[in-house]
C-alpha cells in the first residue's frame, strides 16, 4: 500500500489544484423564413454569450440563455452585424420566388465567436422545396449545417437555392386562366348560335320555302 501512496497523493493534488476545463455551450442557430417573406430567427446556448448583442432581444425564463429578433426581409437582415454573415439573391417570377443564400468570410466575425463556443448547428427553414445545397442534413424544408464546418468554407460558397410559390399570384393566375377558358367556352358557343340562326334565316333558305309553298299551292 505504501508504494502507491505518492502515486495516489499526486492524483489528488492534480484533482485539488489543476484548473478544470470549463464546459461550453452547445449553440442552436434557427433561421425560419415566413410566407410573407419575413424572417424568424433564434440563437439558444446554455450559458450567456459574452458579446455584444444589442441587436437581438433576451427571452426570459428558462435553464437556456435564448436570443431572438424578427425582420422584414433578406435586405434588413443583411444589414446587421451579429448575423450570419450571407448574401440572399432573390429572382421573382410570376407564381413563384427561387433564394440562393451564400456565405460571404468577410463578415464571419459574429459566426466566428459564436461557433467558437462548443460544437453547435445552424438550420434554416424555406417554406418551398430545398434544391441544391451544401446542407449536412435537409428534412422537411429545413437545412443543417455544423457551425465549425461553415466557419472554414470558401467566401461565396452557396449553402442553398430553394423555390417558394407565391400562393397569392398562383391564385391570381389559376382565377384568370379559368376565366379565359370561360370566355373562350362562351364565345366558341355563341359564334356556333349564331352560325345557326343564319343557316336558318339566309335569303336562300327562305327562297326555298317560298318556292316549296308554291308548289303545294
Amino acid at each position: 500500500m505504501k508504494k502507491f501512496l505518492p502515486l495516489i497523493l499526486s492524483l489528488l493534488f492534480i484533482i485539488m489544484f489543476c484548473p478544470q476545463p470549463v464546459q461550453a455551450a452547445n449553440v442552436y442557430w434557427q433561421i425560419d423564413l415566413r410566407d410573407d417573406g419575413s424572417i424568424y430567427e433564434s440563437l439558444t446556448l446554455d450559458q450567456p454569450l459574452n458579446l455584444d448583442t444589442q441587436e437581438w432581444k433576451q427571452i426570459e425564463g428558462g435553464k437556456e440563455y435564448k436570443l431572438e429578433r424578427k425582420l422584414d426581409s433578406w435586405q434588413a437582415y443583411q444589414a446587421l452585424s451579429q448575423s450570419l454573415p450571407i448574401k440572399a439573391e432573390v429572382k421573382n417570377y410570376v407564381v413563384f420566388q427561387r433564394t440562393s443564400l451564400f456565405l460571404e468570410k468577410e463578415s464571419a466575425g459574429f459566426l466566428q465567436e459564436v461557433a467558437a463556443l462548443n460544437e453547435g448547428q445552424l438550420r434554416i427553414r424555406i417554406p418551398g422545396a430545398i434544391g441544391e445545397n451544401s446542407a449536412d442534413e435537409v428534412k422537411d424544408m429545413t437545412a443543417s449545417w455544423e457551425l465549425k464546418r461553415l466557419v472554414v468554407m470558401e467566401d461565396g460558397h452557396k449553402l442553398l437555392t430553394a423555390t417558394i410559390l407565391d400562393g397569392f399570384m398562383l391564385a391570381v393566375v389559376l382565377f384568370g386562366m379559368g376565366f379565359l377558358i370561360i370566355i373562350i367556352w362562351f364565345i366558341s358557343r355563341m359564334k356556333r348560335v349564331n352560325d345557326l340562326i343564319q343557316e336558318r334565316y339566309s335569303l336562300e333558305n327562305i327562297g326555298q320555302e317560298e318556292n316549296l309553298d308554291e308548289d303545294d299551292d
